[in-house]
């Protein structure tokens, strides 16, 4: 019987075959922009497409809140590889290697959660009373903490966590080495060194791709950090977006598409930004 799978491990399977450089690099959020929150599909068109585009050195990946075990329950049985690289908790790291099995980054992981666990030991109290508190002003507001994480706020629907909103950014502004990572109906306060945007610099940096040669899609607040990180990369949010993220790139010059998924975003992205007759770079 196979072991549960777990965080900072090797995640099963294998990404496609990849020769050559890598010439350009697509970052997806996962729930609402690769997958379909309604269908909980993602559209095979996608697939299709990485496969046309990646003789050309187009490497793809997915940057998440979600837990490696947790998103591997939806991506395992509708891909039919993996990506090059994967984000997990907005902070861990992991990339492909020669033979496409993606391989955690020991060291920035290993940094990471014990950066991590320094924070959690210090602010878990601060939010536990902060919640109590806000628990009796507004009785209304359903929510609990993640199973697995005292840092992490899991509200009933994506309206309960816009009302929390301002209280937990008011929280998140009295210690300056807290971040605030939000999606939906979920929140989670980390260490501010890691995020979507620091991740996607590290694998930039690690491929040697620059940012002008990213295509970032999400449609949560976390996804904001990748966004403002790599402004000089193309940057883009699904139809079905928060509306506060939507009008943070209408604002920054970024791309919402009039369609729900990514495939829209993606080929207006390859109309001005993939030049595949250019010498690698």
């Amino acid at each position: 019987m196979m072991a549960p799978l777990a965080e900072l491990s090797v995640p099963p399977g294998v990404a496609a075959p990849f020769t050559g450089p890598c010439r350009y690099l697509i970052s997806l959020d996962f729930d609402g922009t690769l997958l379909c929150e309604t269908t909980r599909r993602i559209e095979p068109a996608f697939f299709e497409l990485m496969a046309r585009w990646r003789p050309h050195g187009v490497r793809w990946g997915i940057n998440t809140g979600r837990s490696l075990p947790y998103l591997m329950q939806d991506l395992l049985p509708q891909a039919p590889c993996l990506p090059d690289f994967i984000c997990t908790c907005e902070r861990y790291v992991y990339l492909a290697d020669a033979s496409g099995h993606l391989q955690p980054d020991t060291a920035h992981n290993t940094a990471c959660a014990a950066h991590n666990a320094t924070v959690r030991a210090r602010f878990a109290p601060i939010l536990q009373r902060t919640m109590q508190q806000l628990a009796a002003r507004h009785p209304e507001w359903q929510w609990e903490y993640a199973a697995d994480d005292p840092l992490s706020i899991e509200a009933v629907d994506a309206a309960t966590m816009d009302a929390m909103a301002p209280d937990m950014n008011r929280l998140a502004a009295t210690d300056a080495g807290v971040s605030l990572q939000r999606a939906g109906r979920y929140l989670r306060f980390a260490d501010a060194r890691y995020d979507k945007g620091t991740v996607l610099t590290r694998i930039a940096a690690l491929w040697g791709v620059p940012a002008a040669r990213f295509a970032i899609l999400g449609d949560g607040h976390n996804d904001l950090h990748a966004f403002r990180a790599l402004p000089q990369a193309f940057c883009a949010a699904p139809a079905t977006a928060h509306p506060e993220v939507a009008a943070w790139l209408r604002t920054h010059g970024g791309f919402v598409s009039p369609t729900p998924g990514v495939l829209h975003a993606l080929e207006h992205w390859a109309a001005s930004h993939l030049h595949f007759g250019d010498s690698p770079q």
